[in-house]
């Protein structure tokens, strides 16, 4: 279903996924990245050669988008990449503090989304990733980003406000 995935964020996180990706051999779509450190996307685009980087809006316009950023940066970013995110989209924030009604809010509506928390044992598709769906996010989008996800380790579909407790769960265990 994803023809092409966005990564706003070339950091730890977006190193891990993709890493995990490569260990389990999945074949990924076009992946563009966005960062403003040009030294997190030189060291992304060496550990992961076919990564591309693209401007914010250019990435936030791919059919998955990432948001992979910390939490105090993330509210003024998806001010600026609303007019990009494609109406078929999904968006899934890997930050632990919004949550699905705030990043609707931030987005001006745009509801096809998902919170997810992944931690780095997913490098090698022992993670345990818990993820919030959004109520907006259809069957389809829904089964199609649960799969995308699977090589990585487990993905449990928990509640929205749980995301937060998961995340200094895993950042203490």
């Amino acid at each position: 279903m994803f023809d092409s995935i966005g990564f706003i964020g070339a950091g730890r996180i977006a190193h891990i996924m993709l890493a995990g990706w490569q260990h389990a051999g999945t074949t990924l779509p076009r992946v563009l990245v966005f960062d403003t450190s040009a030294e997190a996307l030189v060291s992304l685009q060496a550990a992961f050669p076919q990564v591309q980087a693209g401007s914010l809006s250019e990435v936030a316009s791919q059919a998955l988008v990432f948001a992979a950023l910390h939490p105090p940066a993330m509210g003024e970013t998806l001010a600026q990449i609303r007019p990009a995110l494609r109406p078929d989209a999904v968006l899934c924030s890997l930050a632990p503090r919004l949550g699905l009604t705030a990043l609707q809010e931030k987005l001006g509506g745009f509801g096809r989304l998902a919170r997810m928390n992944p931690n780095a044992t997913s490098v090698v598709a022992q993670g345990y990733n818990p993820i919030a769906l959004g109520d907006g996010l259809p069957a389809d989008a829904r089964a199609a980003l649960l799969a995308l996800l699977t090589p990585l380790g487990q993905t449990p579909e928990v509640p929205d406000a749980l995301i937060e407790t998961y995340a200094v769960v895993s950042a203490m265990g």
